[in-house]
């Protein structure tokens, strides 16, 4: 049984310079960078812009829907589960690995968030001689954003809060993992002590 439903991302793309400093990004050459990334194998219908806008004459945001296709099946007596994704016109990849791979990515990212926020936590140490005394993720930005930090970072890269842990020696940043469970195996945290 096959499903078809639309992903939507928003692309963020630096136009090049050299042909007019009034040239906007249009739709047509949108949908060519999201194909030119060549992860997937879109054709055109496949990929649907909702809208461009533009940051001043270089910056532009594509909000773009892309067609991904559902394979689902069921074991007797059971429910319907999906069991493979396929991309554009690329071959079907396992809904297991497929997840596990998204997932890698997921926390890399989570990894890299956390030690943009150890580098503000040591900034704000260095010049006030301790770690930031908060209980939580929001009381912990508050103090390193702007002067310590140039951006909030206060979820990982599975939309769910990160968890801050102080105390006079160490400050430790949280996140759940993948299984979203606080206190297990696949829980992602970095340490900051006190020096």
């Amino acid at each position: 049984m096959n499903q078809t439903q639309w992903l939507s991302i928003t692309l963020s793309v630096g136009l090049l310079g050299g042909c007019g400093a009034s040239r906007k990004l249009s739709e047509g050459t949108a949908k060519q960078k999201i194909r030119e990334m060549g992860l997937i194998d879109f054709k055109d219908k496949q990929i649907q812009v909702q809208r461009i806008i533009h940051a001043g004459e270089d910056q532009a945001v594509a909000e773009a829907s892309l067609q991904m296709v559902f394979r689902l099946s069921k074991a007797k007596g059971q429910d319907w589960q999906v069991t493979a994704v396929r991309l554009g016109d690329r071959e079907w990849i396992d809904a297991k690995a497929f997840l596990s791979a998204l997932n890698e990515v997921r926390a890399r990212e989570t990894r890299q968030s956390l030690e943009h926020l150890q580098e503000g936590i040591r900034k704000y140490q260095a010049k006030r001689g301790a770690l930031p005394a908060v209980s939580d993720i929001v009381g912990l930005t508050d103090l390193l954003f702007p002067e310590y930090m140039p951006e909030v970072i206060r979820y990982d890269a599975w939309s769910r809060e990160l968890t801050v842990k102080s105390t006079a020696d160490t400050c430790q940043i949280i996140s759940a993992g993948p299984d979203g469970i606080a206190g297990n195996a696949d829980d992602i945290h970095l340490d900051v002590r006190h020096i």
